[in-house]
């Protein structure tokens, strides 16, 4: 007697079990087999968040590398003229630097493919949870039933301009669709995070890859540029934390996270062990520099407004993020650099356009950039060419970027052509640089370093002037403390001038200025500017305003907002600092220590708007799919 079993397999596409199956036979074992669509998700990363090496295979920028970063860029024996060596080069080319797409962080022995799906070309320690997230999601189970969703990354050299950086992503689009040929594969969906944003709009509106693409999910997005860029020009990215801190509070709120936040920052800053309530008072000789956690840090491309202007300054990428000509602050005014003389009168830039206003200006000291510091290289050898003018690179490299948001703005009209299955997410209540302001005092240096002490620690009552510590500068060897005595005498042997330009741009900008505003060290008359500290609504590098610039379809709700719904540090704080709290209610609900730019992916409140959001782009699609069978 024979006891085999027949088998019949039938292979169904997915859109066909809206009907019954009528090929199934009486006598045998019926086995379905569903064939899903494929719908890649890639996921584009945001400036400083791709791994790159020269043409020549010459490692340059490995964020995942704790010990490298610290050797290339943290160690404060590194100058900027070596920094701006190693990312720039001698002259800026759009092909010097390359993804780099080995990584041992990305080995996983169940899944072999990561590589070939460009995993290795982002930072592993800023993108790999969300990329393990999206790659082993539980989806809807409707979704699930059609489409699988293998997942994507796509580096990019990021001092390159967006605009390039947008038609390789077209390209890449069209490889990914390619290497599942044979399948059902039409389109794909992006995930972005921060500066990706316009990468993917740069792709689907000016490269052609809108037809590809079947939704957008945007994540803090600068959309119409931030002034961080600007204030990081000025003053660096060491500048003092701006969000509000109650720490006995945040204690109690959040012990563990608060522990974790002062070990971090007593290995980043060199910050003595006292600050822990400790006995010690031992300065950690370590940089700014999350050392093992491999986290993007900003810091390593400069400590002050020199160092940063020597690599932003000479690359197109990084002047794309500057304040376009569509940027508006929280408060909804196109003049987001405010200027206040001493007897209070306001004068506030741009009239009508920040490229020619601000930062074409050579002069003025609200300029965007010191010519001095654009060729850090003066000072040792010089690898320019010779004859050569760094400030007409400089234009070159701001005229790129002036082009680029023109053509996109005029693309998607304010918003009436974006891609029609575009979300995005913000994150706010940090302190974040929605608007610059200068201020100016008839005082001289000394009343200065007094006003940064005010801005940075608050009020100190005029009794402790004279007794107290009374300004803590960083350094590599941990917290210099200044008391008044010093500052005078230091000031007074150096002429002022060597310890007021040192104090100028770590942190923060001041400078003294004549009756013209062009910035001076001598003369009569001369008065003291100080750049204040940001107050704005956002996530501490992108404001409000810019992170939900952009206009969605209003058919559902598709702008959210991440913060901390009870408001908890602006309960704590002055009058000013009311500026932080967000403009519109928050949709989802994040602590003090967990909604920052860089890592708001890591997030469970980011990491469920996008899940929802993939979900409902693909819900859509569905319901064409059938619509069309039917």
């Amino acid at each position: 007697m024979d006891n085999t079993t027949t088998i019949k397999i039938t292979e169904v596409d997915s859109s066909d079990l809206i009907e019954p199956i009528k090929s199934f036979d009486t006598d045998c074992q019926n086995r379905i087999v569903i064939e899903r669509h494929v719908m890649p998700i890639i996921f584009v990363p945001g400036i400083m968040g791709s791994r790159l090496q020269t043409a020549a295979g010459a490692m340059v920028w490995d964020p995942d590398d704790s010990g490298f970063m610290l050797k290339k860029f943290g160690l404060i024996t590194v100058s900027a003229a070596e920094k701006k060596a190693m990312v720039i080069g001698s002259e800026f080319k759009d092909e010097y630097l390359q993804v780099v797409s080995e990584s041992e962080h990305i080995s996983d022995k169940n899944d072999n493919t990561r590589k070939d799906r460009g995993w290795g070309g982002v930072s592993w320690s800023s993108y790999g949870k969300i990329l393990k997230e999206l790659q082993n999601r539980q989806w809807d189970q409707t979704v699930n039933l059609f489409f699988e969703f293998p997942v994507h990354a796509f580096g990019y050299n990021w001092t390159a301009s967006n605009d390039l950086a947008g038609k390789m992503l077209a390209e890449y689009i069209k490889q990914v669709k390619d290497r599942y040929k044979g399948r059902k594969c039409e389109k794909v969906i992006l995930v972005t995070h921060s500066m990706g944003g316009l990468v993917a709009r740069s792709s689907i509106n000016l490269h052609g890859a809108k037809e590809n693409v079947l939704g957008v999910v945007h994540g803090v997005q600068p959309a119409t540029g931030s002034p961080t860029a600007y204030w990081r020009m000025k003053a660096g990215f060491e500048r003092p934390h701006t969000i509000p801190d109650i720490e006995f509070m945040q204690w109690f709120k959040n012990p563990l996270k608060m522990l974790k936040h002062k070990w971090g920052r007593l290995v980043q800053q060199g910050k003595p062990l006292s600050e822990l309530g400790g006995l010690f008072n031992i300065p950690v000789p370590l940089p700014d520099i999350n050392i093992g956690k491999g986290n993007i840090t900003a810091w390593v491309l400069g400590t002050d407004g020199e160092e940063v202007t020597a690599l932003l300054g000479n690359m197109p990428g990084g002047l794309q993020l500057l304040p376009n000509k569509q940027y508006k602050n929280n408060d909804g005014w196109e003049r987001w650099l405010e200027l206040l003389d001493a007897e209070g009168e306001r004068v506030a830039y741009p009239v009508s356009d920040p490229y020619k206003e601000i930062y074409q200006e050579k002069e003025k000291y609200y300029r965007l950039i010191n010519p001095d510091w654009l060729n850090p290289e003066k000072k040792s050898k010089s690898v320019l060419k010779a004859g050569v003018d760094p400030w007409t690179f400089y234009i070159r490299y701001l005229t790129e970027a002036e082009t680029f948001h023109d053509k996109l703005a005029a693309v998607e009209n304010r918003g009436a052509n974006l891609h029609p299955e575009t979300y995005q997410f913000y994150s706010s209540g940090i302190a974040s640089p929605d608007r610059v302001v200068f201020e100016k005092s008839e005082a001289g240096f000394l009343a200065g370093a007094w006003h940064v002490v005010k801005e940075t620690i608050g009020q100190i009552p005029e009794t402790a002037k004279d007794t107290a510590l009374t300004l803590v500068m960083k350094s590599a060897l941990g917290p210099v403390s200044f008391t008044k005595e010093i500052i005078e005498t230091g000031a007074s042997l150096v002429s002022g001038t060597v310890l007021k330009d040192r104090l100028a741009n770590r942190g923060g900008y001041r400078g003294e200025v004549d009756d013209n505003d062009i910035p001076a060290h001598q003369g009569e008359k001369l008065q003291l500017v100080i750049m204040k500290l940001p107050d704005g609504a956002g996530d501490g590098t992108v404001p409000e305003s810019s992170g939900f610039a952009l206009k969605p379809k209003e058919d559902r709700k598709r702008t959210f907002c991440i913060a901390d719904k009870s408001g908890f540090e602006a309960n704590f704080v002055d009058e000013k600092a009311q500026r932080t709290k967000p403009k519109r209610d928050p949709d989802f609900d994040e602590g003090f220590f967990d909604r920052g730019h860089e890592p708001i992916y890591k997030t469970k409140s980011a990491q469920l708007i996008t899940f929802t959001a993939i979900e409902n782009i693909c819900r859509r699609e569905i319901q064409n799919i059938l619509n069309k069978k039917g």
